[in-house]
């Protein structure tokens, strides 16, 4: 499992309406809106597919930018096949 942590930037007259929206995207959760500011998580099952989820974010109308703060990536079973 990779856990990411993002900050979506939005545009501040849209921000609500950018939160309601990102739930429905796979494994994202919505945590803290700050403003114009909303704290993220993704949960994949890759790297790569965090960073699917995470690049689909930006098409999201009233989304400014999609920043990655963090991400813990040690059990991806495509980096690690071997669980080493």
């Amino acid at each position: 499992m990779v856990i990411s942590s993002l900050l979506v930037s939005t545009v501040a007259d849209q921000t609500e309406e950018v939160a309601a929206e990102l739930p429905k995207h796979p494994g994202v959760e919505v945590h803290e809106i700050n403003d114009f500011k909303i704290v993220i998580t993704i949960e994949a099952n890759t790297v790569d597919d965090s960073h699917d989820v995470a690049s689909s974010l930006a098409a999201i109308p009233g989304v400014l930018g999609v920043n990655l703060v963090y991400v813990n990536f040690e059990d991806d079973p495509s980096l690690y096949p071997d669980g080493i």
